[in-house]
């Protein structure tokens, strides 16, 4: 799946937030595009053993220009499943901060 944000001026976003990314990658090439100079990406979700878009988040961050500022493991209590309807089975979900590199 291709996400597209066409009418979000490159590098433009100051912080971009996601929650549960599933069906599309969150560190993929549209996100990077809007992200402004030092500007911040969240990204909670299930681990990457069960949800294969977080997996090597950080590899693919660095890879990407992105130093990892924070990382936590949080309750998954009041999160939920892609479908805004379903409770994350997980008792923990990780809790990754990105911050662009300076140029």
């Amino acid at each position: 799946m291709s996400i597209t944000w066409k009418n979000i001026a490159d590098r433009s976003q100051n912080k971009i937030i996601m929650d549960n990314p599933f069906g599309y990658y969150p560190l993929n090439d549209e996100v990077l595009r809007v992200l402004s100079d030092e500007g911040t990406i969240i990204i909670r979700g299930v681990d990457g053993k069960i949800n294969k878009y977080m997996k090597n988040l950080e590899a693919i961050a660095e890879t990407a220009g992105l130093n990892l500022t924070n990382k936590q493991r949080i309750l998954s209590k009041g999160y939920l499943h892609t479908n805004g309807t379903t409770p994350i089975k997980s008792e923990f979900i990780d809790k990754y901060e990105f911050k662009r590199k300076s140029e």
